[in-house]
This record gives C-alpha cells, sequence and structure tokens, in this order.
C-alpha cells in the first residue's frame, strides 16, 4: 500500500511540474508568438494589394458582423492617398476555418489574396496553398529545374482580377470562374463563399450604399467573439457548404 501511495505521490509531482513548464513556456512565447502573426499579417496584405511596402494601413472596426464574427478592414495609404482596402475572411472548410487576406483596389476588384490558415486534410483540402510545380522529375535530375520561388499557389491567383459577382466555383476547367480543387469542394467553396461575402459587405460599407444589411452580434456570443461553448463564432457560420455536403473521412469525395 506504502508503494502505492509513493507512485500516485511521485506522478502527482511530475504532472504539476510539466504543467507549469508548459504554462511558462507558453507566458513567455505568446507575446513574441502574436506579434510574428501581426507581421505576417501586414505582409500578406502587402502582398495581397501589391503594395509598395512604404504604404501604411488604418485599421476599422466596424459594428457589422460577418460569419459571426466583428468585420474589420484595413485602409492602405500612399503618399496620403487610398490606394485600396484589405480585410480578412474566415470560411468554415472540411476541418477547420480558412483564414484568408484579401487585397482590393479602389474599384472593387480583387488584387490578390492570401491563406494565412487553414488545418485542412492533406493532399485535399490543404491543396488551397499547393504551388503547382512546372518542373519535372527530370528537370530536376539533369540540372534544368526553373528556380519557382515566390510563385503563387494556382488556386489563390484564380481570384485576382474578379469581382464578387465573378466568385462562383465551378467544376469544369471550361467554365468561367473559381476552378474547385478536385476531392476539394467544401474547402474551395469555404474560401471563395467567404471571400464574396466579405467583399460584397467591404464594398457596402465604403461606398456607403448599405444595400448589403449590417448584421449584428449573434446574442450568444460574448465580447470575445466566442460561442457560450467556448468555440470560435465563425466556425459555425464559414463557407458555403453545408453539413450534408461532407461524406465521412473523405473531403468532397466523389463530388
Amino acid at each position: 500500500m506504502g508503494n502505492f501511495f509513493r507512485l500516485v505521490a511521485t506522478l502527482t509531482i511530475i504532472a504539476a511540474l510539466a504543467s507549469f513548464g508548459l504554462s511558462a513556456v507558453y507566458n513567455s512565447t505568446h507575446e513574441i508568438t502574436e506579434e510574428y502573426k501581426r507581421q505576417e499579417e501586414a505582409s500578406a496584405r502587402l502582398a495581397a494589394l501589391a503594395c509598395d511596402p512604404d504604404a501604411t494601413f488604418e485599421h476599422t472596426v466596424t459594428e457589422c458582423h460577418l460569419d459571426g464574427r466583428a468585420f474589420e478592414y484595413d485602409t492602405a495609404m500612399l503618399d496620403g492617398e487610398v490606394v485600396g482596402y484589405s480585410f480578412k475572411a474566415y470560411g468554415k472548410g472540411y476541418s477547420s476555418t480558412i483564414e484568408t487576406i484579401v487585397g482590393v483596389d479602389l474599384t472593387g476588384t480583387i488584387c490578390g489574396i492570401k491563406i494565412t490558415y487553414q488545418q485542412e486534410t492533406p493532399g485535399l483540402g490543404a491543396k488551397v496553398m499547393e504551388v503547382a510545380s512546372q518542373n519535372t522529375l527530370w528537370d530536376v535530375v539533369g540540372g534544368n529545374a526553373v528556380d519557382e520561388a515566390g510563385v503563387k499557389p494556382w488556386f489563390q491567383v484564380q481570384f485576382e482580377g474578379r469581382t464578387a459577382e465573378e466568385l462562383v466555383v465551378v467544376k469544369n476547367p471550361t467554365e468561367d470562374g473559381i476552378l474547385a480543387i478536385t476531392g476539394a469542394t467544401i474547402s474551395s467553396d469555404a474560401v471563395t463563399g467567404s471571400i464574396r461575402r466579405g467583399l460584397e459587405l467591404l464594398t457596402s460599407i465604403v461606398d456607403g450604399t448599405g444595400e448589403v444589411p449590417c448584421e449584428a452580434a449573434p446574442e450568444d456570443m460574448d465580447p470575445a467573439g466566442d460561442s457560450p461553448d467556448g468555440s470560435a463564432g465563425g466556425e459555425a457560420a464559414g463557407g458555403d457548404a453545408g453539413p450534408t455536403d461532407a461524406v465521412p473521412g473523405v473531403e468532397g469525395e466523389g463530388r
């Protein structure tokens, strides 16, 4: 019996020390991680808008809510002139909420997008960030491979030069629209739908037309933007695809 209590006490001490250690690591790295994320998003805004590195951004938090979150956007300024806008879109994919920085010019046309977070299925939904290499195995072996640094993901490039009305997911390459990733219709819909909704709301706000109704904050959401069960507000409302679109175990299989 004595050995049992000693074992329990030892395990308890080990667990307490491990918990303390993890807490200390989190506290010491949290601010660094947050600062890195802010810098990454600032870089993404510049990339999405193709802005001069000297451009500055003025952040605006609106009273509108979209997909369960407060809608925010940034106004890009260069030499005292407004050159465009950017916002972050949240789309509920198959296994994660996909976060996308969207750059828009003064005509409401997308300059570019950059997905900053996703945890979709590898080989399927994760292809939203895939860069399609033009190099073949023989190019690599023969030393003739072309440097593809800076090449953008093919799925994201499709959004450039499009307006909200043109953001429609298609499955046939001959159709005009955003070509869905094979086997990952849910992820494709999530990104496209979230960007379309955000662009429509942004245009309505900037133009002052009010054509897109401004959603109020959900009644069951706390000030931090989370629902009572602790899940992020945007988790339930993300992309266009509903729960019936998912095939258990395989994302968009056969679609």
